[in-house]
């Protein structure tokens, strides 16, 4: 079943996650693994050779530099010939049944176009942003100014991520999932269209599950399956481009998606809200220990 499926894999410095990754995948899979490496300053791309570089199944692309998240995963999906794209972050563990239960539902559910399922820390809790509700300007500012602890019960100030509530038998449609893992239909993506290359990293994901909903393709969360995620491996030694990055891409979903709903006004105080996002963030990344 899980022949029907390419996994493409993304690598930026994931060190020694990348050889794991790519093990996993290997064995939970008989299809195509394609690793983009994104001009990697470490040794993850030469110990993951080393180590697997004679399995057949394995597909290298290394690029001469950083061109994104996006636009590499995109190198792969614009030529994609299996029935299903595999997005796996390096620092992620496939199970042995992942695949198969995701595929099984996609069999299930024809107008599922996208789909993840919830993604485990190491420790085996969840990661809540594995399941996701659409950023809001109201629900972000309560979640930056932490609304959420005094009024838990107001809807108003509900977080946008919220996988950690799950159902453990349960296929159900909802706004948007995981990049670290997401599976996609390729007739829906012919329809949709690849990632944004215009996110560098962050926030192209929910711009896909975005355009995924408004072209009538659902969006699957599959609670039966799973997998790990070492979250943040790839990103620990660059952490104010990061914070950069993640609020140019909120910049560009609201614009997008959402500007149009609001006066001029409200548009301005909104990226100003984004602008103070990325300061604090920043100023509190280097002040931390």
């Amino acid at each position: 079943m899980s022949s029907r499926a390419h996994i493409v894999v993304v690598n930026y410095n994931a060190g020694q996650w990348l050889t794991r990754c790519l093990s996993a995948a290997l064995a939970c899979s008989d299809g195509p693994v394609t690793v983009v490496d994104n001009n990697s300053s470490d040794r993850s791309i030469i110990e993951a050779r080393n180590a697997l570089g004679a399995n057949a199944r394995l597909r290298w692309i290394e690029n001469k530099q950083n061109i994104g998240f996006a636009a590499a995963n995109n190198q792969v999906l614009e030529s994609l010939g299996e029935e299903f794209a595999v997005l796996l972050n390096p620092d992620c563990e496939l199970n042995s049944d992942t695949l198969p239960t995701i595929i099984d539902a996609f069999d299930r559910q024809p107008k599922m176009g996208l789909a993840g399922c919830r993604v485990l820390n190491e420790d085996g809790s969840v990661e809540p942003s594995c399941k996701r509700r659409f950023p809001t300007p109201a629900a972000a500012a309560a979640r930056m100014l932490r609304l959420q602890r005094w009024f838990p019960a107001d809807p108003r100030f509900a977080d946008f991520d919220y996988g950690d509530d799950v159902l453990q038998d349960e296929m159900e449609v909802v706004e948007a999932v995981s990049g670290a893992f997401m599976v996609a239909r390729r007739e829906a993506m012919l329809e949709v269209g690849v990632l944004d290359a215009e996110y560098f990293m962050h926030c192209e994901d929910l711009d896909w599950c975005k355009r995924f909903a408004l072209a009538g393709w659902q969006v699957g969360f599959i609670s039966r399956a799973s997998v790990i995620h070492a979250k943040g491996v790839s990103s620990a030694s660059r952490p104010l481009r990061v914070q950069w990055a993640l609020h140019r891409g909120m910049h560009r979903f609201f614009n997008k998606f959402d500007a149009q709903n609001y006066s001029w006004v409200s548009r301005c105080a909104i990226k100003c809200g984004i602008a103070a996002s990325f300061l604090v963030r920043a100023i509190g990344g280097l002040v931390r220990p």
